[in-house]
């Protein structure tokens, strides 16, 4: 077998995100609002803005959250085959669809399947968050429903034994938002530790179908919370993880969907604040998404490190290099390329980065780094799913780097292994 993964991106409907606890983020302090949410090249930039481009990127993307996740995966696969491909802007797409004859063509390897890891993320609100609305009511659970409706959409798509996907998904849990005793139960009744490889097309557990968990700290997850009841809820979701080897993927950059004032969401994120976890934790898997990547026009670092960097074509931010560092210190963490590698730039910049590397940091770095997407999402930024694949695949990164990213580091990061078929017993032949 010879999989090709994209470890980290989301399908959601209008159902999922809470709106309420996103405009709730916004309303804050001058100082914040620019702080978490204009930027110099995120989103919503002046330069989309006066293009003209930002509506329409709002437009592509809302589209992908207007259809059943099922019919979503369907359009992705689709999307790979060529389906949507425009005569006018052949530039932005390879000359021959990457996926044809069932089997996914790429640099200079041939995979037979994808492997898909859709990562839930846990929109529920704590009480007292939705206590400060004058329309207050009492909390619920948005994630069970969540995981629920992703597992038919799986089984739907699986219906067809034609698509090519399979899925590893990850599944979200905030605990703040919950009881101890629902993120034990919620814990124990969705993720798999088993690591097996499912057979094409067919679920191991009908609810244990997830690979791993997520967790995003702009909704308020606090990695090392200093209530001890809060605390005691993280560490049970630490203990868990370790024992059973259960990979985490935690946002890491400084935008994406916030339900907390921005510069508590920031300081939540932030890859430092993270060291104290792994301290008492050291074998947890984590993979901090999106290279750690800065977005805001007040980053932390210095504004002259900042143009030194940018006139050598590095990487920039504080958090990248922190994350780096704790990459060389610490042996299960991972980082992922997902929306980042919507930028050209960035391909240039981390390859010169590694060139500065001895050889051992170097080798460290391109075994933890992974392929991920971060689709919908990333369709503000790219024209489509298919687009992202061809912005990788042109970019100066070698073949076998590209090969570590999409198949051998994502298997290692999950841990999955192959279910061996039992031997058929030996029978001598009679003698007559």
């Amino acid at each position: 077998m010879n999989p090709f993964f994209d470890i980290h991106f989301h399908v959601m409907t209008f159902k999922e995100p809470n709106l309420a606890a996103f405009f709730s983020s916004l309303d804050t302090s001058a100082a914040s609002f620019l702080q978490g949410n204009i930027t110099k090249d995120y989103i919503i930039t002046l330069n989309s803005i006066f293009k003209g481009q930002f509506l329409s990127q709002v437009e592509n993307t809302l589209t992908a959250f207007s259809r059943p996740i099922d019919e979503t995966f369907k359009m992705m696969e689709d999307d790979l085959k060529g389906k949507y491909r425009r005569e006018s802007n052949k530039a932005d797409y390879p000359s021959v669809p990457y996926l044809r004859d069932k089997k996914l063509y790429f640099r200079d390897q041939v995979y037979d399947r994808i492997f898909l890891s859709p990562l839930l993320m846990d929109f529920s609100q704590t009480q007292s968050t939705i206590d400060k609305l004058y329309y207050s009511f009492t909390a619920f659970d948005k994630i069970t429903p969540y995981a629920l409706d992703t597992i038919s959409a799986i089984n739907k798509y699986y219906e067809n034994d034609e698509g090519i996907f399979e899925f590893y998904p990850f599944i979200g849990i905030n605990p703040s938002a919950h009881s101890f005793e629902f993120l034990v139960n919620h814990l124990n009744r969705f993720v798999d530790i088993t690591h097996n490889i499912h057979p094409s097309h067919k679920l191991n557990d009908k609810e244990r179908i997830f690979f791993g968990v997520k967790l995003y700290p702009p909704l308020g997850f606090d990695p090392w919370p200093q209530d001890s009841q809060e605390l005691k809820k993280v560490r049970y979701l630490y203990d868990f993880c370790s024992k059973n080897r259960v990979p985490i993927i935690t946002h890491c950059d400084d935008q994406g969907f916030k339900g907390i004032d921005p510069t508590q969401a920031r300081k939540f994120t932030d890859p430092a604040t993270w060291k104290t976890v792994l301290e008492n934790y050291p074998s947890l898997i984590i993979d901090f998404a999106h290279v750690g990547r800065e977005y805001a026009i007040n980053s932390k670092i210095g504004l002259l490190d900042n143009v030194q960097a940018r006139i050598k074509k590095l990487p920039t931010g504080e958090w990248f290099y922190t994350l780096m560092d704790m990459i060389k210190e610490y042996d299960n963490v991972y980082t992922d390329i997902s929306f980042t590698g919507c930028y050209k730039d960035f391909y240039i910049t981390f390859l010169n980065y590694l060139d500065l590397l001895n050889e051992n940091d170097r080798e460290r770095i391109e075994s933890r780094i992974l392929f991920g997407s971060d689709f919908s999402v990333n369709l503000l930024r790219v024209e489509s799913y298919l687009n992202y694949y061809h912005i990788f695949d042109s970019s100066p990164f070698s073949d076998e780097l590209i090969h570590k990213m999409v198949s051998i580091n994502p298997m290692n990061f999950l841990g999955l292994k192959e279910v061996k078929k039992p031997k058929l017993p030996f029978f001598s032949k009679r003698l007559t």
